[in-house]
C-alpha cells in the first residue's frame, strides 16, 4: 500500500482547507437553528433531527478554523525566508490589510450598487456626518473596532482577519524566541489581563496555528510511514470523536476555546493532506476556497435579505446548500473577473498618464 508522499504543506493544501471550512459555514447558518429548520420545512433525511443539528452544530468550527489557517499561512511565509527583519514583516503586513480593505470595499460597493433599496441607510447609519462616518467604517470593514452598525453581522469578522494580519507576524517573532511555550503563555495571559472578547476566544487557536507553521507539523504529518488505509480509518474515527467531544454541552460552555485549537488542526491534516489526494473532491474543495472569503462575507444577504424562499424553496437541506453555494461562488466568480478589469484599466491609465506628469515636472 503506497504511502502519501507530500514534502511540503503548500497554499493549495490551504485552500482546500479553506474550501471545507466555508462549506462547513453554510451547513452551520442555514440549518443549525431547530426553530427556523421547523419553519422552512427543511427536510434532512436519512439523518435523524438530533443527528442533523450536531452535524450542523459542528460547522460553527469554521470561525476557529480559518482562524488557524491564517495564522498558518501568515507565519509559514514568514518562516520560508531567513533573515527577514520586523520592518521587513510588518511592511508586508500594513500591505495585507489594504490590499484586504480594499478587497472589502469592492465587495461591499457592489452588493449596495446592486441592492441599495434593500436596506434602510438611515436607520441603519443615522443622518449627518455621524451617518456619513458609519457608512464609511463599514465600507472598509473597521466597525467592529468603532463598535458602529453594519448592514451585514457577518462583517463581524473583519475585526479578527484585520487583527490577525498584524497579531500573527508578533506571535511569529516571539516564538522563535520561546519556542512552544508561547502555547502555555497564551492560554494564561487570558486570564490575567483583559483581551477583547473575540482575541480572547480564538487566541489560543492562532497560537496553535502559528507553532503548527513553525514546527512544520503537517509536513511531518503528510510523510507518515502508515498505510493510506490506515489514515483513513484513523481520521474518519477521529472526526466523528471530535463531533461528538465538540458538541457536548460541557465543551460548549467552558472549553471549546481549547478544544477548537487541536480540532482546526485535525481538520487541516483531513482536508490538506487526505482530502487533497481526492482528485475530483480536491479540485472541487480547492475552487470553493478560492472564494472563501467572497462567500464567507457574501452568504448571509442571498439566505436571509435576499432570496431566503428561493434558497429553501426545494426543503431538502443537500439542495438548499448547494443552491447557497452555488449562488455564492457565481457572485463571487463575477465578482473577480470585474475587479480585476478595474484593477487592469487602473494599471494601464497609470502606465499611460505618470510618464507624461514626469516629464512636465
Amino acid at each position: 500500500m503506497h504511502i502519501i508522499m507530500q514534502k511540503q504543506f503548500t497554499r493549495e493544501h490551504s485552500t482546500i482547507v479553506k474550501g471545507l471550512a466555508i462549506i462547513l459555514l453554510l451547513a452551520y447558518h442555514l440549518f443549525e437553528n431547530e426553530f427556523v429548520n421547523a419553519v422552512l420545512e427543511v427536510d434532512y433525511r436519512p439523518l435523524s433531527q438530533s443527528l442533523f443539528l450536531k452535524l450542523t452544530g459542528f460547522g460553527n468550527i469554521c470561525v476557529p478554523l480559518f482562524a488557524f489557517m491564517t495564522a498558518f499561512g501568515i507565519s509559514s511565509s514568514i518562516f520560508a525566508k531567513d533573515g527577514l527583519t520586523t520592518k521587513n514583516i510588518y511592511d508586508k503586513a500594513l500591505k495585507r490589510f489594504f490590499t484586504l480593505m480594499f478587497h472589502f470595499s469592492f465587495l461591499y460597493a457592489s452588493v449596495n450598487l446592486l441592492w441599495w433599496y434593500k436596506f434602510d441607510y438611515t436607520s441603519v447609519y443615522g443622518i449627518g456626518k455621524q451617518g456619513l462616518l458609519n457608512m464609511l467604517l463599514n465600507a472598509t470593514g473597521l466597525h467592529t473596532f468603532a463598535v458602529t452598525p453594519s448592514i451585514n453581522a457577518t462583517w463581524w469578522y473583519m475585526s479578527l482577519a484585520y487583527t490577525l494580519i498584524f497579531l500573527v507576524p508578533f506571535l511569529a517573532l516571539l516564538i522563535r524566541k520561546t519556542g512552544y511555550s508561547i502555547l502555555i503563555i497564551s492560554l494564561i495571559l487570558p486570564t490575567i489581563i483583559p483581551i477583547e472578547d473575540i482575541t480572547a476566544r480564538y487566541l489560543f487557536t492562532v497560537v496553535f496555528g502559528v507553532c503548527a507553521a513553525y514546527g512544520k507539523w503537517p509536513e511531518k504529518l503528510s510523510n507518515m510511514k502508515c498505510p493510506l488505509s490506515l489514515q483513513w480509518l484513523a481520521s474518519v474515527l477521529l472526526l466523528i470523536a471530535c463531533i461528538i467531544v465538540r458538541q457536548h454541552p460541557f465543551i460548549q460552555d467552558n472549553y471549546l476555546f481549547f478544544v477548537d485549537a487541536f480540532i482546526s488542526f485535525f481538520l487541516l491534516y483531513f482536508a490538506g493532506v487526505l482530502l487533497a489526494g481526492v482528485p475530483v473532491l480536491s479540485c472541487i474543495l480547492h475552487f470553493i476556497g478560492k472564494h472563501s472569503l467572497n462567500i464567507f462575507l457574501l452568504h448571509t444577504f442571498f439566505y436571509l435579505t435576499l432570496w431566503q424562499e428561493y434558497i429553501y424553496y426545494f426543503k431538502y437541506a443537500g439542495i438548499t446548500l448547494l443552491l447557497l453555494l452555488g449562488v455564492c461562488l457565481a457572485y463571487s466568480v463575477a465578482l473577480e473577473f470585474i475587479k480585476a478589469m478595474v484593477l487592469k484599466i487602473v494599471r494601464l491609465l497609470k502606465l499611460q498618464f505618470l510618464p507624461k506628469l514626469n516629464s512636465n515636472r
